[in-house]
């Protein structure tokens, strides 16, 4: 167990889907007997969907993270549970504005109603301690047009200006996720910059940013630029067909643990202790004992945070040593996000909003259409001779008035609502760009 001058976290994608996810039991079994033995003060899970699966975890680490917290949003269940070693005296869930859309049925996003979920905790050393997890929006890669990303934009602001508040109302932040982008990504910008954290692992490595030539060693990937999804050392991602991202830099970063100190609230008051992250790794990369299969279908990420306090100078000194590319990665940073970026964010939610009203008003024009077909539909049955076919026609009503209404609530009411929290961050970025000009 971690002392009081040191803090020990782990991230990790459980991939838990009730149905869909291969040897989901087995594995969820093997994660709780690896955790129970584990000395982690913070763990926070993403994809676990199936209420069950927390308990058995829950009951696995009880002994030493007394106090854990299970988190419901949207129609399925967000996936997201954080376990604790310190009291949890609060918590709270903030629904990101866009998830996707409601016909990508596929995709899960926007039913799941993908979150920023936290509990605060009462740390020994440091006070109150907001421990953030989170499972971004996931459609839209990382290659192409930057609008493609626009919901995890967007949510990626949401996140920021939670850290700010926390930071502001002098807690600490420790914020754990999947949050579906690369070190690179204008996702990952805002979040740093706008939101002032520090990416852990980034911050205790010498260069967590894959070299553009790529990387041609899986082990190499994984030990220095903190790979934990699409490695061809997963069991579940060797042989499936990869993007060219993954295929380049044998897998992607996606899973994070960022950190950010509080703000005092009297300037006056004495310097207040420091998070310092000393070490941090990826963890959970072997096959399931006695089974051929991984853990999930990412690889956990640890970080050990340790507290400096304030009578020591080895934080400053230790800062000023950094390079400039860790300067960068949330250590000094000054809470704002470059005009580069707002610029870029800008012009990417300025073309998702077109893209929006088109698609929008194409879904309304299906609906019309249905209800002129439902109607023709209706005439016509009047004068058809042959009564055998009535059922068949009555099935094409059914369909045609399914398929109007659902179009309606897409194109009309999802469609005003998109572009609605798209405006809305628009004139946000707009704002930030003027008070940076």
């Amino acid at each position: 167990m971690s002392s009081d001058q040191q803090i020990k976290v782990l991230s990790f994608n459980c991939w838990g889907l009730k149905y869909v996810a291969k040897d989901r039991i087995e594995r969820i079994r093997a994660l709780a007997d690896f955790l129970s033995t584990s000395d982690y003060d913070i763990i926070a899970l993403q994809e676990l969907w199936v209420q069950a699966d927390f308990q058995a975890i829950r009951n696995a680490v009880l002994k030493s993270l007394s106090y854990s917290k299970y988190f419901y949003s949207g129609a399925l269940g967000s996936g997201l549970a954080l376990f604790s070693r310190f009291p949890i005296t609060g918590s709270s869930i903030t629904p990101y504005h866009l998830n996707g859309s409601p016909l990508d049925v596929a995709g899960g996003d926007f039913f799941v109603g993908k979150c920023l979920t936290s509990i605060i905790v009462e740390h020994p050393a440091l006070g109150e301690v907001e421990v953030y997890n989170t499972h971004m929006y996931a459609r839209g890669g990382e290659t192409g047009h930057e609008s493609m990303r626009s919901h995890r934009i967007v949510g990626a602001l949401q996140v920021a200006k939670c850290f700010r508040a926390s930071a502001r109302q002098g807690r600490y932040i420790i914020a754990a996720g999947d949050f579906n982008s690369t070190p690179t990504s204008l996702t990952l910008d805002i979040i740093r910059d706008h939101g002032g954290a520090t990416d852990t692992f980034a911050s205790s490595h010498d260069s967590s940013l894959f070299p553009a030539e790529g990387v041609e060693n899986p082990q190499h990937a994984i030990r220095s630029f903190g790979v934990t999804c699409d490695s061809p050392l997963n069991s579940y991602s060797a042989g499936k067909p990869l993007d060219e991202v993954a295929t380049k830099w044998q897998g992607k970063r996606l899973d994070y643990v960022f950190i950010r100190d509080a703000i005092p609230r009297n300037t006056n008051s004495d310097p207040s202790p420091t998070l310092i992250c000393t070490r941090s790794e990826v963890v959970l990369t072997g096959r399931v004992p006695g089974r051929n299969f991984s853990y999930s279908d990412h690889f956990g990420l640890e970080a050990v945070l340790n507290i400096r306090l304030p009578s020591s100078q080895s934080t400053l000194e230790s800062t000023a040593k950094l390079p400039p590319e860790l300067l960068h990665n949330g250590f000094a940073s000054s809470g704002a996000p470059s005009i580069r970026s707002i610029t870029t964010a800008i012009t990417a939610l300025s073309a998702a909003y077109r893209q929006a009203r088109k698609v929008s008003n194409l879904q309304l024009g299906g609906f019309v259409g249905c209800v002129v077909s439902a109607a023709a539909l209706i005439v016509g049955s009047a004068w058809q001779p042959r009564s055998a076919l009535n059922p068949l026609l009555v099935l094409v009503g059914v369909v045609l008035g399914w398929g109007g209404g659902t179009l309606l609530y897409a194109g009309f009411i999802f469609g005003n609502y998109e572009t609605n929290m798209l405006v809305n961050a628009i004139e946000e970025l707009e704002m930030l760009r003027s008070q940076r000009d």
